[in-house]
């Protein structure tokens, strides 16, 4: 089994309690400090300076997409056993009457603190300020039918990019046991199984590049194409990640 540096550790041991804490706060957060609030713009101009899109997809692919779909249509994986459907990010005649802090509001509290769906969980308590400020502004782009042309490139290595986005299907060390997995009760195979260490690195990078689709709704793709959201070098990053975590 692969150790983990000190600070991984605590990075992905933060998330998983982040995590744990989220599920018993279905009514939205409570006891925090009050947050400045976004300037009261619906483009996203304003907020585009400290917010990043593309730190935003890395978020959506990892918290949002099992729901909203790839590309936030409330297509998910998950959306058709939901009572309600997931919204549709891309509906920007309803986003443009919404300004930024409406939608980091709803991010930060979930859907039953607005009168909305009870799917739609509060993320206050698991995300900084700083990544729900750049979900909006990825959202934004989703609802703006914008291409994220942005540089991918951000400095991130492989432990923060698996911490901040594959974590929450694969678990902390890659055993499938992800929060994700575990509530939808999907099977996902150990990255350090035999099963997954047989791959080429060709195949592992194919795989996180272009996602996997589920095997009984084959539209609905369960592992998301980071192709959009990585450079070439950090999926190497992520393959050799993988292989460090193969079983003796």
């Amino acid at each position: 089994m692969r150790k983990h540096t000190d600070r991984n550790r605590r990075f992905t041991a933060a998330v998983l309690c982040g995590a744990l804490i989220l599920s018993s706060f279905l009514s939205g957060c409570t006891g925090k400090k009050t947050e400045e609030p976004l300037r009261e713009n619906r483009s996203g101009p304003e907020t585009s300076d400290a917010a990043h899109p593309m730190d935003g997809l890395r978020l959506y692919l990892g918290y949002c997409f099992i729901c909203h779909g790839q590309t936030g249509r409330g297509d998910g994986p998950y959306a058709a056993s939901l009572s309600a459907r997931p919204a549709d990010l891309t509906d920007k005649g309803y986003f443009d009457k919404k300004t930024d802090q409406e939608i980091y509001d709803f991010i930060s509290r979930g859907g039953i603190a607005h009168g909305k769906s009870i799917h739609m969980r509060p993320f206050g308590m698991q995300l900084t300020r700083r990544q729900i400020m750049d979900l909006v502004a990825y959202v934004r782009v989703l609802n703006e039918g914008r291409p994220v042309d942005l540089e991918k490139a951000s400095g991130n290595t492989a432990d923060d990019i698996y911490g901040m986005s594959c974590i929450m299907c694969h678990g902390r060390d890659g055993e499938g046991d992800g929060e994700i997995s575990r509530k939808l009760g999907i099977t996902i195979r150990p990255l350090g199984s035999r099963a997954v260490q047989s791959m080429s690195d060709r195949e592992l990078e194919t795989i996180i590049s272009g996602g996997i689709a589920g095997t009984s709704r084959p539209s609905a793709r369960y592992m998301p194409a980071w192709s959009n959201s990585l450079t070439d070098e950090q999926i190497l990053q992520l393959v050799a990640y993988i292989r460090a975590l193969a079983q003796p």
